[in-house]
């Protein structure tokens, strides 16, 4: 007999989450569709990965891949009540934080030491509240759902502004600065309040040039780290993940100061960062 394991992971999933994939599955198998294949080949922008791990409890569907699974699965007026009352208690329960958030939120509270490298849009953490919604509407989520996320997002700025900040270096990659997010008073404000927090002894803040090929442009990444915690990847990628593997930390910590190498000075990133809220204003 194969020895027990004394610890097991504990399930993360939630129960509203489990009825409702279970409920999903069911309707899936009663409109014939007896693979997951089936009904990925039938919902635009969704693919078996996602249906799976829709169907197993472990995600909750977004509006418009519920709308064409019901749709598809051709579900009966009972149906929509019974799976919309589930989906609701799935979103509550879930809350604004993502399951894959949830270790590096932990993390990022009990670390001393953060690395953010943006690439792609400005780090979570030195969102405002607005940037942070616009964000979330291009998205695609519902105007509740993208307050919400935005309202939990802005609270981790107790890590910059708080007794007990952080100390955070970042380097943004330059065209972030010139991305529009929301409207031109939207990039106007998150980028004059990141000259501000720039100004913090706690922050350090740097701007890579806009020139050619250099390591660190595969992807975004925030690291965390300190002497309670083991380093803790976030990862922004297809899948956003959260990783504490020593040898992968290692490898992003070290890719981070090579990035760093590339950037320019504090203050010459503050003037960078100033010259693009001048642009903003300029398209107003």
């Amino acid at each position: 007999m194969p020895p027990q394991n004394p610890d097991p992971k504990p399930d993360a999933r939630k129960p509203s989450a489990v009825r409702l994939g279970k409920n999903l599955k069911r309707l899936r198998l009663a409109a014939g569709l007896t693979t997951i294949a089936a009904l990925a080949s039938r919902i635009n922008g969704y693919g078996e990965d996602m249906i799976s791990k829709v169907e197993n409890g472990h995600r909750i569907p977004r509006d418009e891949m519920y709308s064409q699974w019901l749709d598809v699965c051709k579900a009966s007026e009972m149906d929509h009540e019974c799976l919309d009352d589930l989906l609701a208690e799935g979103r509550l329960e879930l809350g604004p934080v993502p399951q894959f958030f949830e270790l590096y939120v932990r993390r990022e509270k009990q670390a001393a030491f953060l690395r953010l490298w943006a690439l792609d849009v400005l780090p979570g953490l030195l969102q405002t509240h607005d940037y942070a919604h616009a964000m979330f509407l291009a998205e695609g989520l519902e105007e509740d759902e993208a307050a919400a996320m935005a309202t939990a997002r802005n609270k981790r700025r107790a890590n910059v502004e708080g007794p007990d900040a952080k100390q955070v270096t970042v380097v943004i990659y330059e065209p972030v600065l010139y991305c529009q997010v929301g409207t031109p008073g939207v990039m106007i404000q998150q980028l004059t309040d990141l000259v501000e927090v720039s100004r913090r002894p706690s922050v350090v803040i740097q701007v890579v040039r806009n020139s050619t090929y250099f390591p660190g442009r595969r992807g975004q990444f925030d690291v965390a780290s300190g002497p309670e915690i083991p380093d803790t990847v976030l990862m922004y990628n297809v899948e956003d993940q959260t990783q504490d593997d020593r040898p992968l930390t290692g490898k992003a910590v070290a890719l981070f100061e090579r990035i760093r190498g590339y950037a320019l000075t504090i203050e010459e990133s503050r003037a960078i960062i100033q010259e693009a809220v001048e642009h903003w204003k300029s398209q107003q």
